[in-house]
């Protein structure tokens, strides 16, 4: 048996597989897009983190600063109450 161009009785492999290839192209290429993006809004995330992480810091660091001089004025208030009813006594 013989093949004879135009015989549409034959698969013809360029015909078929472009449809099935148009799809496994736009898979992988909606695949890539997605991972792309993951790793962009990963990326993203971790730099709020971080500066989050460092904006909660400078904040407590502050806050044990404010604390540190309102103990240190307490404390000396309480030395002079001290020293004056020593001095009276």
């Amino acid at each position: 048996m013989q093949v004879v161009d135009g015989d549409n009785d034959l698969f013809d492999f360029n015909l078929e597989s472009e449809p099935i290839l148009q799809v496994l192209i736009g898979k992988a290429l909606e695949s890539a897009q997605i991972q792309c993006i993951e790793k962009f809004e990963k990326g993203e995330h971790q730099k709020h983190q971080s500066t989050f992480k460092q904006s909660k810091e400078a904040k407590l660091m502050e806050t044990q600063r404010v604390e540190a001089i309102r103990f240190r004025k307490h404390d000396e208030i309480d030395r002079r109450n001290l020293q004056q009813r020593t001095n009276r006594g």
